[in-house]
């Protein structure tokens, strides 16, 4: 993909309704389930996949649009991955970080406004990284809530005395939650989310009066060097959104909260360059029949390993003029603290 297509589409837009907007790019149900399941490796849950993501459209095409108005980029059909979608797709429980940018922009800014009776929820907390560093020194254990999927992810953060439900948080209904926490986090989940309308009254129902809504979510200009330059497609329907600072004006304004802050990571280009390398790789193995698609079929692990390392260190060379291109604003993630007005 050279360019993007940029032919004129019509549709409401979910963030901000307006209905003039452009093509990027579209896909069908066998390319989105070639991206996360490889055919040549697994042939069964390959097919599985695809008919489940079909399911999930309703049809076997799906586009990528931009909004004219706010730029919100959206998969169209707008639907997101359910459970099942993520347990074909992905056959063991993804890597949880550390320690991240954004978990040290929020740490900071509890720490200045935390205290021990205050609350706070964390939507799709992983395996607890956050809520570790947080409790009991700034706020208190019992004082938080966590949502999370996974069941691992949730073991994790229950061992840690920290209350974790496997709810989606827009079905949270409890009498006693509403107007309940000062402080509302989502780490890279927005971008899984369709529903926004339901989504957004919810965190207004759930967040006091002067709380603070902190989202972070990938930084929508890296995914479009990636996409542009042969590395991975953002395919749906695992993200459906690419939010930028006027989608969060947008929906804020609409659902009572207002822009406190807006920070873009800043990037370290070893990291950039490391990403971008292994998503050119994996992006050629979703090709049938190339280099890269061979390797990634092989199925002796210590092959695997040594044949992949390989063929980055190929793709990397070819890597290079792309490279060349990035910029100080390539870092991975953007990061917003909204505040309920």
């Amino acid at each position: 993909m050279k360019n993007y297509h940029n032919a004129p589409r019509q549709g409401e837009c979910p963030v901000c309704c307006a209905r003039d907007a452009h093509l990027l790019w579209e896909t069908d149900s066998r390319q989105a389930a070639q991206h996360f399941v490889l055919k040549e490796k697994h042939p069964e849950r390959f097919l599985e996949l695809v008919a489940h993501i079909e399911a999930l459209w309703g049809q076997n095409t799906c586009e990528i649009v931009q909004c004219d108005n706010c730029g919100f980029c959206h998969s169209h059909p707008y639907v997101a991955g359910d459970e099942r979608f993520y347990r074909i797709a992905y056959d063991r429980p993804g890597g949880y970080p550390a320690w991240k940018w954004e978990f040290q922009l929020t740490y900071e800014e509890l720490a200045k406004r935390g205290g021990p009776d205050q609350k706070l929820l964390e939507i799709g907390a992983g395996d607890g990284a956050f809520i570790k560093r947080i409790s009991p020194d700034i706020l208190a254990k019992d004082n938080i809530l966590c949502t999370e999927f996974s069941e691992y992810g949730r073991h994790r953060i229950q061992a840690l005395g920290v209350e974790c439900s496997a709810s989606d948080v827009r079905d949270l209904s409890e009498a006693g939650l509403e107007n309940n926490f000062d402080f509302v986090c989502m780490f890279q989940v927005l971008e899984h989310m369709d529903r926004l309308d339901l989504l957004f009254s919810k965190l207004i129902w759930l967040i006091r009066k002067g709380g603070s809504l902190f989202i972070a979510v990938p930084n929508p200009a890296r995914i479009q060097f990636n996409e542009l330059n042969g590395a991975l497609l953002d395919m749906p329907p695992n993200h459906i959104g690419r939010w930028n600072r006027k989608c969060f004006e947008e929906i804020g304004k609409q659902n009572g909260f207002h822009l406190q802050d807006f920070r873009i990571e800043t990037p370290r280009m070893t990291s950039v360059a490391r990403q971008f390398v292994v998503y050119r790789f994996l992006r050629a193995a979703q090709r049938s029949g190339s280099l890269q698609n061979r390797i990634e079929a092989i199925g002796n692990r210590g092959l695997l390993w040594t044949m992949r390392l390989a063929g980055v260190a190929v793709t990397s060379i070819a890597a290079i003029p792309a490279l060349i291109k990035t910029d100080s604003g390539m870092g991975d993630s953007l990061w917003v603290h909204l505040i309920k007005a």
